[in-house]
């Protein structure tokens, strides 16, 4: 099985994270919204690494590497249930370059994206959701340990028609229990 990890973006990943979010086929259908301004794009990204290299506490972003090379990106951002901070979780998110999806990396680098958080920020739950046309983004959930929460109704614009999404979760005490096994 080849090796896959995460790490922390570096300069050399911007261009190429630009180049995959313009191009239709590598963001993939149920994330393709119009491609961005390239230019103002790579500003933002630059700015940001500059800022905080990609990673908060509340949201960051790793590069997914197997077998050294890069494949694609994990992504995490708050997700607020309620007004205590306690009631903010991380929400994850991830594209992989089309070439790399089907293999089963994309169900790893979540779950190592699930461990970072539980080890490393003392999350409580860690949510992901996706479109419910995308099987195969479900599937990648169920086998890195989320568990079906339930359908959002209409959470997503897409090609001028709304669509539902599911809403995936994974409690610490779950993720502890598996991290046993």
């Amino acid at each position: 099985m080849p090796d896959v990890r995460l790490r922390p973006v570096q300069r050399d990943d911007l261009s190429w994270m630009v180049a995959m979010a313009a191009d239709k086929e590598a963001v993939g259908e149920h994330n393709w919204c119009g491609a961005p301004d390239a230019d103002e794009l790579l500003g933002r990204l630059h700015h940001q690494f500059q800022c905080d290299g990609f990673l908060d506490r509340r949201g960051g972003r790793l590069v997914v590497l197997v077998d050294g090379e890069a494949i694609g990106d994990v992504s995490w951002r708050p997700a607020q249930w309620g007004p205590s901070e306690g009631s903010v979780c991380p929400a994850i998110g991830i594209a992989l370059l089309p070439q790399f999806r089907g293999k089963g990396y994309g169900t790893i680098a979540q779950r190592l994206l699930a461990d970072h958080l539980f080890r490393e920020y003392g999350a409580h739950r860690v949510q992901s959701d996706t479109a419910a046309d995308n099987p195969a983004e479900q599937r990648a959930l169920e086998k890195a340990g989320f568990r079906r929460e339930g359908i959002v109704r209409d959470a997503e614009e897409r090609d001028g028609r709304f669509h539902d999404h599911v809403l995936y979760g994974m409690l610490r005490e779950e993720w502890q229990a598996a991290s046993a096994e």
